[in-house]
């Protein structure tokens, strides 16, 4: 069996060399500075024999209850961490019932309240004084434990640098944010866990663990929540443009430069923090003198970074610290590979990570001027309208502006095959002549398949022999119809499209992605149906990549890139309402055919899943503004069901709150708050809490189900918690007068007792044409069961629970 130190040390990327254990007294440069704090250790004369030793920071509490303390030597007099070696105890009360189920589904309890025995402690200055106040008070004496230092050297050499940038922006600082980080070992569980008290983010409080299971790490977080009255931290740097230079050579290699220039919105700050790919080598960060800047890149960043931001990170010193509306012009020159090649000369550009240097966090809206060089044999489509090319031998040159602020930029190149579909906006597409390799051997290993002569390719196997396989080229004249009659769609629901033009480019792959004016399509959405089967799609997978996928991506040019996600918790947001306008537009193509409640039943079903070998629900993982946290070793593939199908049933729960049928136009309402909300937020973050506000400023008196003008009760079940609501109803009719009277239960089981929802009941009827549904009124369930009573002119055969499909739930 390992020890908990060896599996302390094992929580993050290893750095490498031990250093010595005296740490230098004087640095003079940023690059000494992160060696010295990378390659700190124990201080041999500081270790403590501590007892009831209570550290508090923002609601949790870690006591160390009886053992060794030592801090890590300090540099030029500054404390960062420290370590600890015996009985302890770490507490936590999360603020809210979301908080409190998401700690109970992994921890089997509402809040954290476990015993360590070991902690690896990183902290700023202010800490390190409360601490050694209350050694002050506990009058413990330093003493010298050699024995005890070696035990902690290759676990701190380990756990080092995955803080050593956490730590020299608070250094380097004029106004450093507090922060506090706790690495815990306890022995009731097999791996370490992390707590992260930071004021740098919006979530000031983050616990969580890293597990392996079956080869794979996946970040659980416990809880993550926002200090009590504490405001958000502000945004530090604002880029006000971008102009990108990029080259791509004969071999796809990619050498580039991005120049950013920004303004200075906080005080006193010396470290930025960019993004760029794990892909791509920075060469040089330099000033608008030419002068050079130190910087460092994706440096042993921890578990939970990697996660969060897919181990990209940039973080480049400034000369000296930031006064407000200082403006800087930073050049950022880099190479590498971010182009990937899928065999047949079909090419696409990463979907993770970005392949320019930019400001990282929120992503806001700014212009992009782009210049790009490529070989002329093939063609590049990008953000933005273009504004000329040239040809050089075999390199073309090509530039593009983007016309209006977008948060993003992306480019796409291939040998394609070319089809303009003419209209405001023009819609270009661009589709490779061959299949990638991957989707080639797949339909090469299945029986043949019966394809139109004017939809084939020849293609030659490997042994030689002649076989045909679907072009994707020909398939753009009928896609770029139905994708133009998206577009037309939408503008009636969102108004008019939001950029000049709108490229279409195919990429290998099962996923899309949609860039302002520019859309990555899966090659399966541009293979006829017998294909697709034989690529592998299931039944229902075939059918969302024709009937959804597509029109997804391009609702997204809406929805995503006139409003973007304000924060992890707001992206449910543009993913749900892209992926409901998709099911509105494929409803309209199918007239008659309830397509709708096809997709919402389906999507239902997904969510009612149960996990493998677990009693739990798919839709248990997680409310849906936990964003990307929905994903854990419980449950890795909850975020594409939770995100997109729960949240698409959110908004259709909306619209039809929203719903008059008997105006001339039902959807009126909803229409307005799409609307609304692109205009108001318009190129700007949107928030959770803006889009709610919209929503009030809407709301029919139906809606208002606690009397106070607000749709808070709405958010905080279907957004902000976990569960589907189960209903039964029992009734009994007695004649009265010319009609019936109808008294009854509706019984709501699977969701708290405090839930509330407004529930459609319908009598059933039975006659020559056919059955037919009734509205009777809607029930305002108040706990488990809720008493109702209602007059009908016929006697009902049976009542029914909500046949329209407004609200998601289960009935019996």
């Amino acid at each position: 069996m390992r020890s908990g130190l060896l599996l302390l040390a094992g929580l993050f990327l290893a750095n490498g060399a031990v250093s010595a254990l005296q740490a230098p007294q004087e640095t003079q440069t940023p690059e000494q500075l992160y060696q010295a704090l990378s390659t700190l250790q124990v201080d041999p004369s500081r270790v403590y024999n501590v007892r009831d030793l209570t550290l508090r920071r923002d609601g949790v509490a870690l006591t160390l209850g009886d053992g060794k303390f030592a801090f890590l030597m300090p540099i030029d007099g500054r404390v960062t961490g420290a370590v600890f070696l015996g009985r302890g105890h770490f507490f936590a009360l999360p603020p809210n019932a979301a908080e409190r189920a998401s700690v109970f589904r992994f921890l089997n309890v509402p809040l954290i309240d476990v015993d360590i025995s070991q902690a690896y402690l990183r902290f700023d200055e202010s800490e390190a004084q409360e601490i050694e106040r209350a050694l002050v008070d506990q009058k413990a004496p330093a003493s010298s434990d050699p024995e005890f230092v070696q035990t902690w050297t290759p676990v701190v050499t380990k756990l080092n640098p995955g803080l050593t940038l956490r730590a020299m922006e608070d250094w380097l600082s004029a106004t450093p944010k507090p922060y506090f980080y706790a690495a815990l070992t306890s022995d009731t569980m097999d791996q370490p866990f992390d707590v992260y008290v930071d004021e740098q983010h919006v979530d000031t409080v983050t616990i969580g663990q890293v597990r392996d299971v079956n080869g794979t790490s996946y970040l659980d977080t416990w809880s993550s929540f926002p200090a009590p009255n504490l405001p958000a931290p502000p945004i530090e740097f604002r880029p006000l443009d971008y102009a990108i230079d990029t080259t791509i050579n004969d071999d796809l290699s990619l050498v580039g430069s991005t120049e950013i220039h920004l303004k200075t919105l906080g005080n006193g700050e010396r470290m930025l923090e960019l993004e760029l790919s794990r892909s791509l080598q920075v060469q040089s960060v330099t000033d608008a003198a030419g002068q050079k800047l130190s910087f460092f890149q994706n440096q042993d960043l921890s578990h939970q970074e990697i996660a969060r931001r897919g181990n990209d990170a940039l973080y480049v010193i400034l000369p000296a610290q930031a006064q407000p509306n200082d403006e800087y012009r930073l050049r950022v020159t880099y190479s590498g590979t971010v182009i990937e090649d899928a065999g047949n000369g079909v090419f696409f550009v990463g979907d993770r990570g970005s392949w320019y240097a930019r400001v990282a966090g929120q992503q806001l809206f700014v212009p992009y001027d782009l210049k790009f060089r490529w070989p002329k044999r093939l063609t590049l489509v990008a953000t933005g309208e273009q504004r000329g090319t040239s040809d050089d031998g075999s390199t073309r040159t090509g530039y593009w502006h983007t016309p209006s602020p977008v948060a993003v930029v992306g480019f796409n190149l291939g040998d394609y095959a070319t089809l303009t579909v003419p209209g405001d906006p023009a819609i270009n597409l661009f589709a490779n002549h061959d299949l990638e390799q991957a989707i080639v051997n797949r339909l090469q290993q299945e029986p043949a398949i019966h394809i139109l002569p004017n939809q084939v390719q020849q293609s030659i196997d490997a042994t030689g022999t002649s076989g045909l396989l679907p072009s994707p080229a020909r398939v753009l004249k009928n896609l770029g119809k139905n994708l133009a009659s998206s577009v037309s769609y939408y503008e009636k629901l969102n108004g008019p499209f939001p950029f000049p033009e709108l490229d279409v480019s195919q990429i290998p792959g099962s996923f899309g992605q949609g860039w302002p004016g520019l859309l990555y399509l899966t090659t399966l959405v541009f293979l006829p149906p017998q294909a697709q089967q034989q690529a592998g799609l299931a039944a229902e997978a075939q059918e969302e990549v024709q009937r959804l996928v597509p029109y997804h991506e391009v609702a997204h040019q809406w929805w995503g890139n006139v409003v973007d996600a304000a924060s992890y918790r707001d992206v449910w947001l543009e993913e749900a309402m892209a992926d409901y306008l998709s099911l509105m537009y494929d409803e309209s193509r199918h007239p008659g055919k309830h397509s709708m409640d096809h997709w919402l039943s389906t999507y239902r079903d997904a969510l009612l899943a149960k996990e493998p070998s677990s009693d739990e629900t798919i839709e248990q993982a997680g409310p849906l503004d936990f964003g990307y946290r929905v994903d854990s070793s419980k449950s890795p593939d909850a975020y594409n069901t939770i995100i997109y199908d729960k949240g698409a049933w959110v908004i259709h729960m909306l619209r039809m709150m929203l719903r008059d049928p008997r105006a001339k136009n039902p959807d009126m309402r909803f229409e307005e708050l799409l609307r609304n909300v692109l205009a108001k937020h318009r190129f700007q973050p949107l928030s959770t809490g803006q889009f709610e506000e919209e929503v009030n400023h809407l709301m029919t008196r139906s809606m208002d189900l606690e009397s106070d003008r607000s749709m808070d009760w709405f958010f905080d079940e279907w957004v902000r918690s976990t569960g589907i609501p189960e209903y039964s109803v029992m009734f009994h009719v007695r004649p009265r007068g010319d009609g019936f009277e109808i008294d009854g239960t509706l019984q709501q089981n699977g969701v708290p007792n405090y839930f509330t929802e407004s529930v459609p009941i319908y009598e059933t009827l039975m006659n020559p044409q056919g059955k037919q549904a009734i509205y009777l009124g809607n029930v305002v369930t108040t706990g488990t069961s809720t008493d109702f009573h209602f007059e009908a002119r016929v006697h009902p055969q049976k009542l029914a629970i909500d046949p329209e499909h407004t609200i998601l739930c289960r009935t019996k």
